[in-house]
């Protein structure tokens, strides 16, 4: 990008800003829509013969828009990730899941204004009663109640809080995907006013746990150094505001 083109995109930017601000029109879906648009393209990732575009996109709303429009936050959520689906077909770009849009308040976020956050997020297939194993000729079906008997043998994992207004609490993590937030609906509750409303996501893989920052306002910290996703091992802490959670065989 030269630098008459980065001129161009600031003052653009500045514009568009000032003319929403000063007529007092108030954030649109659309506007969230084109902005989701651009994210998605500017995320691509080339691989041998296909491009990959995120499917999880949180967008960070001023609480001034998120009050307004949490009216109907979930029929917008489902419109906004169709219309991400139907741009990704028509350029023939790959979401490797269902696309998927959530929506997170943010103090820092001016009124008019919008924050997307975007990830890649692999959806999981169907789980198969039983499956095929071969040995030498001979076709060996696994049983789900034999699936069970292995997955008692993995190593099962929980978290600690040891620092935070949640201190002492314990979280049993459970096979899937967790939340870690201040949301209701997350997996694991926390009351930290520092914690974004979906902070962070857990998940088991290969005998490690997977964390994963969901776009939060605060960041993440692993053994204090901040990070985006990390495997973690027993010991390991992951830090979400004021509150300290201690990765613990259970």
């Amino acid at each position: 990008m030269d630098l008459l083109e980065k001129n161009e995109r600031f003052w653009q930017r500045l514009f568009d800003n000032l003319f929403r601000r000063g007529t007092g029109v108030p954030l649109q879906p659309v506007e969230i829509a084109k902005r989701m648009a651009k994210t998605m393209l500017a995320q691509r990732t080339v691989s041998v013969s296909r491009v990959y575009v995120p499917n999880i996109y949180l967008v960070h709303l001023n609480p001034g828009d998120f009050e307004r429009l949490s009216a109907f936050e979930h029929a917008l959520a489902e419109e906004l990730a169709d219309y991400l689906k139907r741009k990704a077909a028509e350029q023939n770009l790959t979401m490797v899941g269902e696309p998927r849009v959530e929506f997170e308040v943010e103090e820092e976020v001016a009124p008019g204004d919008v924050r997307i956050h975007a990830r890649m997020e692999e959806g999981h297939l169907e789980d198969k009663k039983f499956e095929t194993v071969q040995e030498d000729d001979t076709l060996i079906y696994k049983g789900v109640a034999e699936e069970r008997v292995e997955e008692t043998r993995r190593p099962s994992f929980k978290l600690v809080v040891t620092a935070g207004p949640d201190a002492g609490r314990t979280f049993l993590l459970r096979p899937g995907k967790q939340v870690i937030g201040r949301h209701p609906a997350c997996d694991f509750l926390l009351t930290d006013e520092q914690v974004s409303r979906r902070h962070c996501q857990l998940e088991e893989s290969h005998q490690r746990v997977l964390v994963v920052d969901l776009g939060s306002r605060n960041g993440m910290l692993i053994n204090g150094k901040r990070v985006e996703r990390a495997f973690l091992t027993p010991g390991d802490c992951i830090q979400v505001g004021r509150t300290v959670l201690e990765l613990q065989l259970s």
